[in-house]
């Protein structure tokens, strides 16, 4: 509660400061480019999906090394900052989404049949004793690997918004159920639904994470206001985000608190300060990431399958402490990507072998 009462004030003192000084700031709307995708949301979620492998390798050093404090606390500080992840996922995941013909089709096809071969090939690598009643409960639930969960909360998603497309894609609604989503996640944050709803479903609770999906409704919907940030934001944000810098030192230094993935206001804060620096990005580093998260879901997926395996090897014998939490996340970000290129180049193999035009 300490740190969602601390973000909820900073952001209220950044507004206040914005409406004080009236200063130019819209909120950040998507733009179709020439090959009709929008890199930049691309961008974002490579950033997540590195967040959410840095979060993952600091339980991999803690189950090793839980004395080493000083590597721990470390881990921890990269996990918290990483926490954005998962909200910045459901936020990019609902900017484009419409309900369409194929709605269902592209749903199942390209993320639940993914996730069903995962889940099965993981059940059996993990777990030594198999009952058909306990993978259908993972399964359900998410939990063959911990990232999983991911994967039915975003299907409720998507159901929630097949239900309820017309009211949340309605401009008179959308601003003040952006609101009333603000105090529904707020409410599940500090616990308030944890006796009414079941325990095993917490983890999945959409609403731990409703108001980033408004959000990026909000965002699909919106449209350039032609403002450009001024040198008073960039500074404001500046500002912020050494204030976020000194708390994370300290709750994960000094307290070694491990954050929840669906605090309110850092994500949001996050979100909005990567999209501030992506002009001034550098172009290869930009088209690396852009990739990754392109190719997010590989990752998700086989990552887990990395990270498990990598449980029988001491993070320490990859070089020391320093060395090998470079090399657990090179590899853990690596090996799913090299095999996405894998699959993009056969592909592409394969259509240009099969779908030539007869001359």
């Amino acid at each position: 509660m300490e740190w969602e009462l601390l973000g909820i004030i900073l952001a209220g003192l950044g507004s206040l400061y914005l409406w004080a000084f009236k200063l130019p700031y819209s909120i950040p709307h998507p733009q179709t480019s020439s090959h009709g995708r929008e890199t930049r949301f691309d961008v974002l979620r490579g950033f997540a999906m590195i967040g959410i492998v840095m979060i993952h390798i600091h339980s991999y050093f803690q189950f090793f090394h839980p004395a080493d404090t000083s590597v721990i606390r470390t881990t921890l500080f990269f996990s918290n900052l990483s926490r954005f992840s998962v909200p910045l996922f459901i936020l990019t995941s609902a900017i484009f989404l419409r309900k369409k013909e194929g709605y269902w089709v592209s749903k199942i096809k390209n993320l639940l049949i993914p996730y069903t071969l995962a889940s099965i090939i993981g059940y059996f690598i993990k777990y030594n004793d198999y009952t058909v009643l306990e993978f259908l409960q993972f399964y359900i639930l998410g939990k063959v690997f911990a990232p999983f969960y991911f994967v039915p909360l975003l299907m409720q998603f998507y159901i929630f918004f097949y239900i309820f497309e017309k009211f949340l894609l309605n401009h008179q609604y959308t601003k003040v159920l952006l609101l009333v989503t603000f105090l529904v996640n707020l409410a599940s944050n500090l616990g308030i639904f944890d006796s009414i709803l079941p325990k095993d479903y917490h983890s999945i609770s959409i609403f731990n994470y409703i108001f980033f999906f408004q959000l990026g409704i909000q965002i699909g919907l919106s449209k350039d206001e032609k403002h450009r940030p001024t040198e008073n934001v960039s500074f404001l944000f500046g500002t912020f985000f050494f204030v976020f810098l000194f708390f994370l030192i300290c709750f994960s230094g000094v307290y070694g608190i491990d954050f929840k993935n669906h605090h309110l206001i850092y994500p949001s804060f996050v979100f909005l300060a990567i999209w501030e620096i992506l002009p001034k990005f550098n172009q290869k580093l930009a088209t690396i990431v852009s990739f990754i998260g392109n190719n997010s879901l590989f990752i998700f997926l086989l990552h887990p399958f990395v990270i498990h395996t990598m449980h029988s090897f001491d993070p320490y014998s990859f070089g020391g402490p320093f060395l090998g939490y470079i090399v657990t996340l090179i590899l853990n970000v690596g090996i799913p990507t090299g095999i996405a290129v894998i699959v993009q180049k056969g592909k592409s193999l394969y259509q240009s072998r099969h779908f030539v035009e007869p001359r």
